[in-house]
C-alpha cells in the first residue's frame, strides 16, 4: 500500500511544536495525526538541512558540468577574443579551471547564451576596425565643431538627420574650397 503524502505545511509545524512549544514526539503525533517515523525524519531533516524536508532528495536531471563561474569565464574569453576557437575555449577551461567539457557541451552552452557561430576571420575584424576609424576621421574632417556630432545627446534624433548634417557640411566645404 503506498504511503500517504503529507503536506509540507504540516511538516513545517513539527519542528515548531518540538523546539518552540516543547511538545514530545507522542504529543506531536496525536495533535497532527502523523506517525512517529515522520516526526523523527522531519526533526532529522531540520537539524541537518534547516528545513522540514530533504532538499537533496528530488534532484531531477543530470548534474550540470559547467557552473556559473565557468560560464562567466567562457563569456570573458569570448569578450576578450572574438575569434577564439571552440577547442581553445575547451583547452583554457581544462588548464585554468580543471573542467573538461566536450565541444558539444560548449556549443550548447553558447547557444543557450545566445551566441552565434558565425565565421569571422581576423582580417575581417581588422578591416572593420580600419574602416570605422577612417569613417570617424572623415567625420572629424567634415564637421568643424565636434559637439554637433558627439557632444549632446538628443541633438540628432536619428541617423538620417546625422547624414543630412554631414552632407550639408560636405557641400559647404566644397562650396568654400571652390571660391
Amino acid at each position: 500500500m503506498p504511503t500517504r503524502t503529507i503536506s509540507r505545511d504540516l511538516k513545517d509545524r513539527i519542528p515548531v511544536l518540538f523546539f518552540d512549544k516543547n511538545f514530545s514526539v507522542a504529543q506531536i503525533c496525536t495533535v497532527l495525526g502523523v506517525k512517529k517515523t515522520l516526526v523523527y525524519k522531519t526533526l532529522d531533516y531540520h537539524t541537518i538541512h534547516g528545513t522540514s524536508y530533504n532538499p537533496l532528495a528530488n534532484r531531477s536531471g543530470r548534474p550540470r558540468i559547467l557552473n556559473s563561474t565557468d560560464i562567466k569565464f567562457i563569456l570573458a574569453l569570448i569578450e576578450q577574443c572574438h575569434t577564439i576557437y571552440i577547442d581553445k575555449i575547451q583547452e583554457k577551461l581544462l588548464i585554468q579551471w580543471n573542467v573538461f567539457v566536450s565541444i558539444t557541451t560548449l556549443l550548447r552552452t553558447m547557444r543557450l547564451l545566445e551566441l552565434t557561430r558565425k565565421c569571422v576571420s581576423v582580417r575581417t575584424l581588422e578591416r572593420n576596425d580600419l574602416e570605422r576609424s577612417a569613417f570617424m576621421n572623415r567625420i572629424a574632417d567634415l564637421v568643424p565643431v565636434t559637439d554637433l556630432v558627439l557632444g549632446h545627446p538628443g541633438i540628432y534624433s536619428n541617423l538620417l538627420e546625422l547624414q543630412r548634417t554631414i552632407m550639408y557640411f560636405t557641400t559647404l566645404r566644397r562650396h568654400l574650397t571652390k571660391s
